[in-house]
């Protein structure tokens, strides 16, 4: 009854606005233009590998445009989980604020250790992107972002096995002049420019540029708040377009120096470990009475990134057919942390990650008709290689064994009670693919899709982790060679029933690579865990009702297979809590998504969307404590049961000068469980967040003045989370942001 009870209460919060958002990404005309938002042109996306009308593709894809992007003050890819069906991003734990990790249909991974791979795949302008910790894309000159639901293992590859997240950047083609400033709470800074002209008939260049800086809205007494914003990012890109050839060079780059994320104790039981910190070292730990404040030392409270990219893209129509070839680079820098004690005298739990990572990859594509234009075939073969460095240092009761030697301890027990631990992690990785997809219209009204990806994977890693104080090593250093294979087809049958009303049925496969536990702490925990394979199902239809009304609708079924879960627990030979990866037998997730827009007259325009979860595990076996325990009855984390989304927009021409636009959003989410545990403190109550803005523009001058507030209701929930109550006694928690206020001024021309 609890499910039928939310799905009154979205419906009830919403109004029926339940959204497609694929159709608010087509830009707005302006009602002073005496323009139809009706006869707006369909946004082109490109989740097969190829330019197509979005409303002609059979897959769930939310896509919103540039102009969408700013009209609502997204800063970020993570804020498109407002308007996605069934998507969830998280945080960047560790205290990394720059973190990308999504969930998809209550699939996805948070963790950032490079041992990791993501569930969702984050995709920038054709370019895989593997490492978390430095995906985030600030949103800088972006055409569109497309959020790709259920596998996409056939033309994307690994680690797309709950769906993809492909990010469009701007593709210079002519002469453009554009920027805002924008100034909010927490005395927040952004300034954006954009700038594109050509240079010649086949050439075209353009120039990004962001900066922001703001203050942090977590309070810290001893230091800088947690939270603030300091970050650089630039781009040029180069456009040569001269059939046959069409080429863009792209290359960027990113500075992030700032405080670390925001976190909070939310509760603390005295252990061993915190015993021994109060007796020889200092009392611990604070559990503030606000969200709002925490204290940290000043080494631990870091979020630093430099990231540097190069792509060039390469199309040459050669006659019987289009030869695509995607060539990039791309390397971060991180260094970031966390104080898990929250306090500013003692050390007793945190920790500093520095990680690298660089990555080269190249991919070629052949695509051309077949049977006149009764077909198409897209062939491609793929390259990557990625070389990772990992150096943590975990800090538990900081000084204790030189406060144990000096009260005269034997060195011997004051060594196995030095738990400040060095890892020292490598590793490399290689892949290598072949695919193609292949469609045939059967009729005038059935299509014919047919796709495959044959995937070899190989990945090389190696440990050492030392003792800090003692200079002991916790294990023997090790080094671990697994390669996997994988094949993922794809099949799908779609139904023209009247040109602007298609239906569909697919099949798909997703495969995720294994990989190796990079925190170990005892010999038992060391070694690898397998890889995790998922069959989706999933139906769908996608009509355009007289043009004023789009309607969406897809329900699909997940069968995973071995599905990898982050879990902690204690090591029965060191009482170190252990994370590590787990190989769930079996678990199913099933549901629906609605996505809808309705244009109700020049000035009106109402949208929304609807997403039901229904997720279980069919067999789950983990070992706790040494014990193989079955937890089939828990809840799988970051898969809440529903998600809706709605806007109302009304836009007006208040003069022959000034024309006016007025919105607001609402997202809600129900019950959510942040960890695989499923701990009690770390859940999510049901909640809506919304938003309001008023936007001014002055279209013959290219000016516009935008006022919004986020988060009215200054609602405050839980993102994220940690519990290490079981060995160090506390439980950590990651909040979204609260309530803000900003002023945009833009410039466009």
């Amino acid at each position: 009854m609890k499910k039928y009870k939310h799905i009154v209460q979205a419906a009830v919060a919403f109004g029926g606005l339940l959204a497609a958002h694929p159709v608010q990404a087509q830009e707005q005309a302006s009602a002073a233009e005496g323009v139809d938002e009706a006869e707006s042109t369909e946004i082109v996306v490109t989740a097969r590998r190829r330019e197509e009308k979005l409303q002609d593709v059979p897959i769930a894809v939310t896509a919103i445009g540039g102009e969408a992007l700013d009209q609502r003050g997204f800063d970020g890819v993570t804020d498109v989980a407002q308007v996605a069906p069934n998507l969830q991003f998280t945080p960047g734990q560790g205290g990394n604020s720059g973190g990308v990790s999504a969930f998809i249909r209550g699939v996805g991974e948070n963790d950032f250790i490079i041992t990791s791979d993501p569930a969702v795949a984050l995709y920038i302008d054709g370019v895989y992107v593997a490492r978390s910790f430095g995906a985030t894309t600030e949103l800088l000159g972006i055409d569109r972002i497309e959020v790709l639901r259920g596998p996409q293992g056939s033309l994307f590859g690994k680690n797309t096995i709950g769906g993809a997240i492909n990010v469009v950047s701007r593709i210079p083609d002519g002469n453009r002049v554009e920027g805002d400033i924008r100034y909010g709470s927490f005395n927040d800074l952004r300034l954006r420019a954009n700038v594109e002209a050509g240079l010649s008939d086949t050439l075209s260049v353009g120039v990004a540029a962001l900066g922001e800086w703001g203050e942090g809205w977590q309070k810290v007494p001893s230091g800088k708040n947690l939270g603030n914003r300091n970050v650089q990012a630039g781009r040029l890109s180069l456009h040569y377009d001269a059939s046959p050839v069409d080429a863009v060079l792209t290359v960027d780059g990113l500075r992030r120096r700032q405080n670390s994320s925001p976190h909070a104790m939310l509760a603390f039981t005295p252990t061993f470990f915190s015993g021994l910190q109060s007796t020889f070292l200092g009392a611990c730990c604070t559990v503030s009475d606000s969200i709002k404040r925490t204290d940290t030392t000043a080494e631990l409270n870091r979020d630093d990134t430099d990231a540097a990219n190069a792509t060039l893209t390469l199309s040459v129509d050669a006659g019987a057919g289009t030869i695509k070839s995607i060539s990039a680079y791309r390397w971060v820098h991180a260094i970031f942390g966390r104080d898990g004690d929250a306090s500013a005298a003692v050390n007793y739990a945190g920790d500093i990650h520095d990680e690298s990572a660089r990555q080269l990859s190249q991919e070629l594509q052949y695509s051309t008709d077949l049977f006149g234009d009764r077909g198409t075939l897209l062939l491609g073969a793929y390259a990557f290689r990625e070389t990772t460095r990992d150096d943590t240092r975990l800090i538990v009761a900081d000084g204790l064994y030189p406060a144990l030697i000096g009260a005269g301890f034997d060195p011997a027990l004051a060594t196995a009670l030095d738990f400040n631990i060095d890892f020292a992690n490598r590793q490399t990785t290689t892949n290598y693919a072949l695919f193609g997809n292949a469609t045939y219209d059967i009729s005038q009204a059935l299509t014919l899709e047919l796709g495959a990806r044959y995937t070899w994977e190989k990945k090389a890693f190696r440990q050492s982790a030392t003792r800090i104080y003692s200079g002991q090593p916790l294990l023997p250093s090790y080094r671990l060679v697994e390669d996997w294979k994988a094949f993922t087809p794809r099949a799908s049958l779609a139904y023209k029933f009247a040109p602007d009303v298609l239906g569909y049925i697919s099949f798909s496969r997703g495969f995720r690579s294994g990989g190796f536990n990079g925190r170990p702490t005892s010999v038992e925990e060391i070694g690898s865990y397998d890889p995790e394979y998922l069959t989706a199902w999933e139906a769908g239809l996608k009509t355009m009702l007289g043009g004023r009304v789009t309607l969406n609708v897809a329900a699909f079924r997940n069968d995973y297979k071995d599905q990898q879960l982050l879990v902690s627990t204690v090591s029965p030979t060191t009482g170190l809590i252990v994370v590590r990866t787990d190989n769930a037998g079996k678990s199913r997730i099933q549901g629906i998504e609605v996505e809808t827009d309705v244009r109700v007259s020049r000035g009106l325009r109402l949208s929304g969307s609807f997403g039901y979860l229904d997720a279980k595990y069919r067999r789950y076996t983990s070992v706790i404590g040494g014990v193989p325990t079955d937890v089939s009855f828990r809840k799988p984390k970051q898969a809440p049961d529903l998600t809706a989304s709605g806007s109302i927009v009304y836009s007006a021409a208040l003069s022959d000068a000034v024309d006016a636009s007025f919105r607001l959003d609402a997202a809600y989410r129900s019950l959510t469980y942040i960890d695989v545990e499923n701990t009690p403190i770390l859940r999510a109550p049901d909640h809506a967040i919304l938003n309001a803005s008023a936007e001014f523009t002055l279209p013959a001058r290219g000016l516009s003045l935008r006022l919004a507030v986020d988060n009215i209701t200054d609602k405050r929930v839980l993102t994220a989370g940690y519990d290490a109550s079981t060995s160090f006694g506390f439980v950590e928690g990651y909040f979204n942001d609260p309530r803000r206020y900003s002023v945009t001024l833009s410039f466009r021309r």
